[in-house]
């Protein structure tokens, strides 16, 4: 695993990303004036505050209790799940926003650190953090690693320059094209599994896939016209149009399925995991957790009923065209 730099909610923006891509990304905002978030963002703006349950602080693990806070790793480049403010310190975003509400329920607080994707759950993994978080999407492989609390639906979309004319929502019209995806993400299996075959049964040219360490080095790539499209969330669709220094269109793609998104803990933890699902079933009763997706403009994704590695217990259908 490649050396990375850790940072706390007052590291620098980048310092998750090597230092070549870094200088980069810097460059581009510069050049641009491209923001990353709005000043007036903070975490739990607009929601309310909760009280804590004592029999929800209960069903933590000891560890955590006497702490008095959970360690969660994420990384802060994936608006509107999490994001950097304006001050490059804070981290902001819908997931923030839960973790917040989910710990005053459960009577403690929150420490975050920032780091590529690719290194999240093994830090879960290996003990380094209790809680990985940035609208990781649950799968059956995943789930032979770490423990999934389930808090929302997510699917993709095709994202690209508007001035490209030649992709629409035919699956062929991405044949031949290449595509930037973030290292880690399952869009990486969407294009390998089906877009490619898709194409070369047809006796078209495949996808060509360029994976990149982070949110923002795979919209750079779009920009600056190193690939012809990008696979991203849909919950993303606001903010990347907000931000981006070209004209953005989204097109929907039948390859793309649906998902469940989480919060990942240790595979044999399932006491801290029981106790986050707790947790964030109170936010739900209490209506914090509709609050909270309608501030981020992401109510289409709310999942009404929170649980544990739904993926294997509760498959979604996907599409079949």
């Amino acid at each position: 695993m490649p050396s990375r730099s850790k940072h706390h909610e007052g590291s620098n923006m980048t310092a998750g990303i090597p230092t070549p891509l870094a200088t980069a990304v810097l460059a581009f905002t510069m050049l641009t004036g491209v923001a990353f978030a709005d000043e007036a963002e903070v975490v739990g703006a607009g929601i309310p505050a909760l009280q804590a349950d004592k029999s929800l602080h209960d069903m933590l693990p000891e560890k955590i209790r006497e702490a008095g806070k959970i360690s969660i790793v994420t990384d802060a480049h994936y608006p509107p799940c999490q994001y950097f403010a304006a001050d490059n310190k804070t981290i902001v975003g819908y997931e923030p926003d839960l973790w917040k509400a989910i710990t005053e329920k459960l009577g403690i607080t929150y420490t975050v650190e920032s780091i590529d994707f690719a290194g999240l759950i093994p830090g879960v993994e290996g003990g380094r953090y209790d809680m990985a978080a940035e609208c990781i999407s649950d799968n059956p492989e995943r789930q032979k690693r770490v423990t999934f609390i389930d808090d929302a639906y997510a699917t993709g979309a095709v994202f690209k320059l508007a001035s490209n004319t030649s992709i629409t929502s035919d699956a062929d019209s991405l044949c031949g094209l290449t595509v930037a995806v973030q290292q880690g993400f399952d869009f990486v299996n969407v294009v390998n599994d089906e877009m490619t075959p898709h194409c070369t049964s047809k006796g078209l040219k495949p996808v060509t896939v360029n994976q990149y360490p982070s949110g923002d080095a795979v919209l750079l790539a779009l920009y600056s016209g190193r690939v012809d499209f990008v696979l991203n969330d849909i919950a993303a669709t606001e903010e990347i149009k907000k931000r981006a220094p070209k004209p953005i269109r989204v097109v929907e793609n039948e390859y793309l399925p649906k998902y469940y998104n989480g919060m990942v803990v240790k595979k044999d933890n399932m006491e801290l995991a029981e106790a986050l699902l707790a947790g964030l079933k109170a936010v739900h009763a209490e209506g914090v957790y509709d609050k909270i997706m309608e501030k981020w403009d992401i109510s289409l994704l709310a999942l009404k009923e929170p649980g544990i590695n739904l993926a294997t217990k509760k498959p979604l259908t996907q599409p079949k065209p």
